[in-house]
């Protein structure tokens, strides 16, 4: 007779020192990795679901279509350690780019000082602070604080939530034919999603809204240049995934794939607060967090994402130094590799599997999702600032 899992006080713990394994494996009904039998799911993925529902390993144990209160206060426990996690993030990483920049400024205006013998201009704090905005120590600063938090988040949540980093790169069947597809596929993403959120900015531009866009003008300065290029194309890449596709998905997906796949992804939409990188972050999130999940590794998302960001700020510097000839050879190869990028993207579509949800965990995700605090919070934070951005260019 098959038994609901319940959670006597008495049977929390299940003891499996004790136990032959053997004859554990004996009496294994679910899988602890596939718990809700899930044949479209990369199940090496999966975390142990024992860690939400520890009486799974009981024998005749069946998960039911709707957990019950203790079963969603340990999902809900795993959410919003990611949203309090995330939150912390945010706050973490804006108080030290502040407390960086102003310390840097200062220590300028002391040695300014100094070297004038204390003879500036009244505003010369004022001015002092508009010369960093446009220069390169600005940029390696947001590089510093960006990056550093974003790693230590990683570190200290997946110490949190008893995820060892190394789980992260336990990468699958992954081949240098793999690296190539992939690039060409997440180059070709963001060729249609550029096009898709200038149509979406018309359409606002329309209608009287003015959507904020982050000033990405190239500088001239070759420090400026190359702290960028090494920020945007190795560090922001890495750090990047090891917080979304890393900390936050694999968290996530703790229920469903599915779900966790489009919930990180959305969240890396939103965490850049303006449209035209809303459609791009998470249309390439999702992307990103299926051949993570594929190949049970952060190794695949990495390369891809390095490949989009390299190519943007190739452009960019083809651009301020009016190299014309590489620029053109450049465009030549990208759009070969879009190309080529539509034809397997299409390919994909149809010969593999995007993870798909049951009923079970359908009533475990997303519905779930919305009613943790601290996911919500984040969420409303970023979209309060992405409003707020739109109003300050609208007016």
């Amino acid at each position: 007779m098959t038994m609901l899992y319940q959670y006597d006080p008495d049977e929390l713990e299940v003891k499996k020192e004790n136990e032959n394994p053997e004859k554990q494996e004996e009496i294994l009904e679910i899988d602890p990795r596939n718990p809700f039998q899930n044949e479209t799911e990369f199940v090496a993925y999966n975390s142990d679901y024992g860690e939400i529902v520890p009486q799974i390993r009981m024998k005749g144990c069946k998960i039911p279509l709707f957990p019950n209160q203790q079963e969603k206060r340990r999902i809900h426990r795993y959410e919003n350690i990611v949203g309090g996690f995330l939150l912390g993030h945010l706050i973490l990483m804006n108080v030290l780019a502040l407390i960086l920049m102003t310390g840097f400024t200062w220590l300028q205006t002391m040695i300014d000082s100094a070297a004038t013998g204390g003879n500036l201009p009244a505003n010369y704090s004022i001015l002092a602070w508009d010369y960093f905005e446009n220069s390169s120590a600005y940029i390696a600063i947001t590089m510093l604080a960006i990056a550093g938090c974003s790693i230590f988040v990683t570190w200290l949540g997946c110490k949190s939530t008893k995820i060892p980093i190394s789980n992260l790169f336990q990468t699958r069947d992954f081949h240098i034919s793999n690296i190539l597809s992939y690039i060409a596929i997440a180059l070709c993403i963001q060729t249609v999603t550029g096009y898709l959120a200038s149509g979406i900015t018309d359409l606002l531009n329309g209608v009287g809204v003015t959507a904020y866009e982050p000033d990405l003008s190239p500088s001239q300065d070759i420090k400026t240049v190359l702290i960028s290029f090494i920020y945007s194309v190795i560090v922001a890449p890495i750090t990047e995934e090891l917080l979304v596709r890393g900390f936050v998905m694999k968290n996530l997906c703790r229920v469903s794939q599915h779900f966790g796949i489009i919930a990180s992804a959305f969240f890396f939409g939103v965490w850049h607060e303006n449209i035209a990188q809303f459609v791009l972050a998470f249309c390439a999130g999702c992307f990103f967090g299926y051949i993570t999940v594929k190949h049970n590794s952060l190794i695949p998302s990495m390369i891809a994402h390095m490949a989009v960001n390299f190519c943007a700020e190739m452009f960019s510097i083809c651009e301020v130094y009016h190299w014309e000839f590489p620029a053109m050879l450049l465009n030549m190869l990208y759009m070969l590799l879009v190309l080529v990028g539509i034809i397997l993207l299409i390919r994909m579509f149809v010969t593999e599997r995007f993870p798909k949800t049951t009923p079970e965990q359908a009533e475990r995700g997303g519905r779930l999702a919305l009613t943790s605090p601290l996911l919500i919070i984040v969420f409303l934070c970023h979209i309060g600032s992405a409003i707020y951005l739109i109003l300050q260019e609208s007016v």
